[in-house]
């Protein structure tokens, strides 16, 4: 039996249409998918959809934190890596793709997500003067956008 090596890219999606910006990604796995293969085809044309499809699923998508974790077969993800970059459209939503990690293991991805999210309460918190404050940015942040 031969093993199958694969690699996720954690990205961050970024919305640029600004009539939706107070709402959260409500975003399908399969619009992922789509817009995936076709910036993949638009690059490099049939043979790179057609390298990158086998193997290609959307394991994480989280529309609060709009954070997506794509897994791709090793090889091919040189392919993926390059194209991500240029996909402005999941669906109907105006999007940018901001990859911040590519991992071989799905628990690599998840402990990067957390010391990244981590890093981003500590922020916060840095500009909170009274444990009050400190206080309601840790709810905040637990509840909605950076929960870990």
């Amino acid at each position: 039996m031969v093993r199958f090596k694969n690699r996720y890219f954690t990205t961050e999606i970024v919305p640029l249409d600004t009539g939706h910006t107070a709402q959260p990604l409500n975003l399908k796995t399969y619009e992922i998918l789509r817009s995936v293969l076709d910036v993949t085809e638009q690059i490099h044309g049939e043979f790179g959809a057609a390298a990158i499809k086998n193997g290609l699923e959307v394991k994480y998508c989280n529309g609060s934190t709009q954070i997506a974790v794509i897994r791709c077969r090793h090889g091919p993800h040189r392919l993926l890596a390059s194209s991500l970059p240029f996909l402005s459209n999941i669906g109907k939503r105006k999007v940018q793709l901001q990859s911040m990690y590519t991992g071989a293991t799905m628990v690599k991805c998840f402990k990067f997500l957390k010391k990244f999210h981590q890093e981003k309460i500590n922020e916060a918190l840095k500009t909170c003067k009274t444990e009050k404050e400190k206080n309601k940015v840790l709810e905040v942040m637990s509840k909605t956008k950076y929960g870990l």
